[in-house]
This record gives C-alpha cells, structure tokens and sequence, in this order.
C-alpha cells in the first residue's frame, strides 16, 4: 500500500460509524462493472428504510435469516 493510500485509510479508520459505512459503500460500488444509476440506489435505500421503520413499529416482523433462506430454497427447489 502506498503512502498516500495508507494515510487515508489511518484518517478513514478514526470516522465514526456510519461515515466509515458510507465510505465502504461507495468503495465497493465504484468497483463495479455498471455503475448504478443515483435514482435506483436512492429508491433501495428508501425502501430499506421504510421497511425498518416497518419493523420498528410492529407493523411487520422478522425472522431469522437461516430460516429465511431454508424457506426460499423449499420454495424455489421444491
């Protein structure tokens, strides 16, 4: 790693939480083939946001995500 890379990656390291999660997010996508369209991120990001605050208020609930993926996969496969 260079110099500068490593100098970043110290002050990225000392942000808080959510900056460093933010900051990952838009590393990883930047590494992808297509980038995403602004509109779509936007729309996932308040979807995920309406189904927590969902969840948050007992409007639905929530379930352990190995059981999830057992049940999709009965589904799916048969």
């Amino acid at each position: 790693m260079s110099n500068s890379a490593l100098k970043i990656c110290v002050e990225a390291l000392s942000l808080p939480r959510e900056m460093r999660a933010d900051l990952a997010h838009r590393l990883l996508v930047s590494l992808e083939d297509d980038p995403v369209k602004p509109e779509v991120e936007d729309a996932w990001k308040d979807l995920a946001e309406q189904r927590f605050e969902n969840l948050k208020k007992g409007r639905t609930t929530s379930r352990d995500a190995k059981l999830a993926v057992r049940a999709a996969r009965k589904k799916l496969c048969g």
